[in-house]
């Protein structure tokens, strides 16, 4: 008879091979003959350019090899230059690629980013004691890494992935009573601030009202340690990292959903008509905050959700690819859905084809050359916005509902 940690031990050897598989056919059949991946690509060379020629990864030579790299020249007006924005600590990402063929590293971090998502989900099933049919938890999975903004963000090597991994983590062992865990893997987000800048904050205020000093303390310790050794390996890195934030809408291509609401589909609303929904949108977020703070689990959730859906509307310079931290509240629909309708499993499966169809139709009918277009910013987080507004009743009344039946 097996013993159970054979069997424990088999199955690690088996996911281990066919990662290694899976990692060398991505390779042999897509980054080697394809190139891409330039969210990877900027790390990949500003690291590089950092260890092997000196230079800060935040400097103008940086990021001249980084633009060599993705355009064969210096950028043009208009151009995205791909600078280095993330903390230098993000070097425990990145760093450790620049030893190897990039086509193969690209590889790596690419089944690296698809496991991440993956674990993600789950252990957002585990968050919202949803524990669906194999066949629905099988197609969840499917559509998760095929829905577009995953897709393109694991085809891009984009760290948002990595950024909804450490949240999901971070909220499951929250709800596990880890905070010690908890708030070491909140920090994993911090590499790419964009993702987490009305998160973290809302976190760290309900952990204070709840007295969780253990993850306040592990988060602010573990940033304050990785912050000073790299003050340590770099000491004028924050220097250079706040003036490339302050500066950073100088370099990129791309604005907020709402900008693009306010100067592009209605542009007679301009800056102020911008502004006011702004204003709008982030007092109804301090609302659910309030909420949060005084309600139960539910009223937590769905105050994540709508801080998640604004950060994503009014951050100066968005991406689809960091729509995958919505997948925690995308998810928490799911799961009420699947549990409390009668007919949640067919409803479940037809939101999952439309919107994936949708998206990528979309997507297809617009995009010009190898530039997605504004219009893939709507959507998503339009979509899901209206969703946990209107549906704000029910979703709470049902999800309190599953939990005292658990």
């Amino acid at each position: 008879m097996i013993s159970k940690r054979t069997s424990q031990w088999s199955g690690i050897i088996l996911i281990l091979l066919v990662s290694v598989g899976y990692t060398w056919a991505t390779w042999r059949y897509f980054t080697e003959p394809i190139p891409g991946g330039n969210d990877f690509l900027a790390h990949y060379t500003a690291w590089s350019a950092y260890i092997h020629l000196g230079v800060s990864p935040y400097s103008d030579e940086a990021a001249l090899y980084t633009q060599q790299a993705i355009y064969g020249r210096p950028t043009l007006p208009g151009e995205d230059q791909n600078r280095m924005t993330y903390p230098f600590y993000s070097i425990l990402i990145h760093a450790p690629f620049i030893y190897i063929n990039y086509p193969l590293a690209r590889a790596i971090y690419m089944t690296l980013l698809q496991a991440a998502l993956f674990i993600g989900v789950i252990m957002t099933f585990s968050l919202f004691q949803w524990v669906p049919k194999a066949w629905i938890a099988a197609i969840l999975l499917i559509w998760t890494l095929l829905f577009y903004p995953e897709a393109r963000g694991v085809i891009l090597g984009q760290f948002a992935i990595l950024g909804f991994f450490s949240l999901a983590g971070s909220l499951y062992f929250y709800n596990k009573q880890r905070d010690i865990l908890a708030g070491i893997i909140l920090v994993l987000s911090t590499i790419k601030p964009t993702l987490v800048f009305l998160v973290i904050p809302f976190f760290i205020i309900v952990a204070i009202t709840k007295r969780r000093w253990r993850f306040i303390i592990s988060f602010m310790l573990t940033v304050a340690i990785l912050s000073f050794a790299s003050l340590i390996a770099d000491p004028t890195w924050i220097s250079e990292w706040i003036f490339r934030i302050i500066h950073y809408s100088d370099y990129t291509v791309g604005q907020s959903p709402v900008w693009l609401l306010t100067h592009i589909a209605l542009p007679w609303l301009g800056g102020i008509g911008e502004e006011i929904i702004d204003l709008f949108l982030i007092a109804g977020m301090f609302f659910a905050w309030w909420r949060a703070i005084h309600e139960d689990d539910a009223e937590f959730n769905w105050a994540l959700g709508v801080t998640l859906v604004i950060s994503n509307l009014i951050v100066p310079r968005s991406a689809t690819t960091n729509y995958v931290l919505m997948l925690i509240p995308t998810l928490w629909i799911f799961s009420i859905l699947d549990q409390r309708l009668k007919w949640g499993k067919p409803i479940l499966v037809i939101t999952m084809v439309i919107s994936f169809a949708g998206l990528w139709w979309l997507h297809f009918a617009t995009v010009s050359g190898n530039q997605e277009q504004p219009i893939m910013f709507i959507p998503y987080p339009l979509v899901l916005g209206l969703f946990l507004l209107l549906g704000r009743k029910w979703l709470l009344k049902n999800y309190a509902r599953l939990n005292s039946l658990a």
